[in-house]
């Protein structure tokens, strides 16, 4: 017999999981339902190492190039700043697929480095919408993995 959706959540959520590297979105159409892949993103540079990220030459002062980048970046590597880039954009195709799908409920499942860089890149409307977040690295696996780490009801 099914169960009576809980008042204020009913209807569609979207859950994000991701890392530094891929972010995957899907939607739940009730608070029990599985989840449907409705988008996936992916972050090329966080595969690289530093070195690649930045130019190749020390240029005529000697100075290494990482340093250089370092300090024009307010002292984060060329890495940190690409992955915060990418938290930015997750967070930009969270909110998108929130209005697409009409849901008032976002869940992050995120590997906790990363879940840290989406808290702080929200904004205050999306913040709002937020019912949970769980750090976990999980955005290999199968949606019925990724559900499974999830509350039971969405």
């Amino acid at each position: 017999m099914p169960v009576a959706p809980t008042v204020g959540k009913a209807g569609p959520a979207v859950v994000v999981a991701a890392d530094s590297a891929r972010a995957r979105v899907f939607r739940a159409g009730t608070p029990d339902a599985p989840l449907e892949e409705v988008e996936a993103l992916v972050n090329p540079q966080a595969r690289l190492h530093e070195h690649d990220i930045v130019e190749d030459s020390a240029g005529r002062r000697g100075t290494r190039p990482t340093q250089a980048k370092r300090s024009a970046l307010g002292g984060e590597t060329a890495k940190r700043h690409r992955a915060e880039e990418f938290a930015a954009a997750v967070c930009d195709r969270a909110a998108r697929q929130l209005r697409a799908a009409r849901a008032r409920r976002l869940y992050f499942i995120a590997e906790p480095e990363f879940l840290g860089l989406l808290r702080r890149t929200l904004d205050r409307s999306l913040l709002r919408q937020v019912a949970g977040a769980v750090a976990k690295s999980v955005t290999g696996k199968p949606a019925g993995r990724i559900r499974a780490a999830l509350p039971s009801r969405l």
